[in-house]
């Protein structure tokens, strides 16, 4: 039923229960009024004066002593549905109490609705559902605060580490000139790899804040994957960062192969694999990437032979709050890549998976689907 014609209802019902309260009134005062004056008064002439007075303004009385009292028996419902809505504006989300803690719209011996307050109950329910609405979505905003301030905390922590290795090899370099020309170039080389990894860091960021407003348009186009894929590994493999370290390419589909994607999110997502795989293992280690499919999806793995991880840090790495933690000290923090990795891969319908053990390195599978 709609809210009008509830409304409507309530109003009309009011109107019969009142006109039955006053014709009732009519009768019981035109009986008992003039037998309850000599109760009051044993003067003949102030006897008179009330019964004229009852006599002159009998509808008048009665009308107003019933409305009056209609009226004082509606307040306390109409006053603690605006108390009500006076707390969830100062977002006090509780329905209004009495000095003993119970709810003023309840009995206090049964703890049922008072009659008073029936004929509001629609109005009651519909408060205290919004009541508990506005009370879980303020939880939900002060946990969402609580996870970003803990994020630019992590991030600012992450920075501290690759900043303090760029002024001590800055230092190292403008403070002396001992060093053998391939000792310059290794402090360079370290130089720029942290430079890297901050970079890295920052773009995490603002991805993921885009995130969040929902900013990040997703614009996809038809593109051969498997040769998209090659030009990545390309680039990456030429940059310094991966001067002492080994990757390359295993294709297992037709080229070309023709998939729906949006280029620069999954761009996004190699770079944040291939730097994690560079950044997090030692010297020599060998990254391989290779592009499948089976009946349902396109599987783009990054694997590599590095140190590998705990099944609780793979736990870790999906969850933002935890970013920046590791159960082992000997590793690096990931900083956001995987959150970033899993949302761009969810925003193509996929999904992904972490495989990794100690000493046996890690490999990360991504699944997009063939039919969207």
């Amino acid at each position: 039923m709609k809210i009008r014609a509830k409304i409507i209802l309530l109003l009309l019902l009011n109107l019969f229960i009142l006109f039955n309260v006053i014709y009732l009134s009519f009768a019981l005062i035109n009986s008992l009024s003039f037998d309850l004056i000599p109760l009051f008064s044993d003067n003949p002439q102030v006897q008179n004066a009330f019964s004229e007075i009852i006599k002159e303004y009998h509808t008048l009385i009665i009308f107003t002593l019933v409305v009056v009292s209609y009226i004082w028996a509606i307040s306390n419902p109409l006053i603690h549905i605006l108390e009500w809505i006076v707390h969830l504006a100062k977002d006090r989300y509780i329905e209004p109490m009495d000095s003993n803690g119970i709810p003023r719209s309840l009995s206090k011996r049964k703890g049922k609705l008072k009659y008073s307050y029936v004929f509001f109950k629609s109005i009651l329910n519909n408060l205290q559902y919004l009541t508990n609405t506005l009370k879980v979505h303020k939880e939900n905003e002060k946990e969402l605060d609580k996870l970003k301030k803990a994020w630019v905390a992590d991030i600012a922590h992450d920075l501290k580490t690759p900043l303090s290795y760029i002024k001590g090899y800055s230092s190292m370099l403008s403070g002396s000139n001992q060093w053998t020309e391939q000792e310059r170039k290794k402090f360079l080389l370290k130089i720029e790899e942290k430079a890297y990894y901050m970079e890295s860091l920052l773009l995490d960021l603002n991805n993921v804040f885009e995130f969040e407003r929902a900013s990040i348009d997703i614009h996809t186009e038809q593109v051969d994957l498997v040769s998209f894929v090659r030009e990545e590994i390309i680039d990456f493999a030429n940059t310094p960062i991966m001067e002492k370290y080994h990757v390359k390419l295993i294709d297992n589909l037709e080229c070309p192969f023709m998939y729906t994607f949006d280029p620069s999110l999954i761009r996004r997502v190699l770079q944040n694999l291939l730097t994690n795989a560079v950044l997090h293992n030692s010297e020599g280690t060998n990254v391989q990437v290779s592009i499948s499919r089976d009946d349902l999806f396109v599987v783009l793995e990054v694997k590599d032979d590095g140190k590998g991880m705990e099944q609780e840090t793979i736990r870790q790495l999906y969850s933002r709050k935890n970013k920046g933690e590791a159960t082992n000290s000997n590793f690096m923090p990931r900083g956001l890549g995987i959150p970033i990795v899993k949302q761009f891969i969810e925003a193509h319908d996929g999904n992904m998976s972490i495989e990794s053990e100690i000493g046996q390195g890690t490999s990360v599978k991504l699944y997009l689907p063939l039919s969207k």
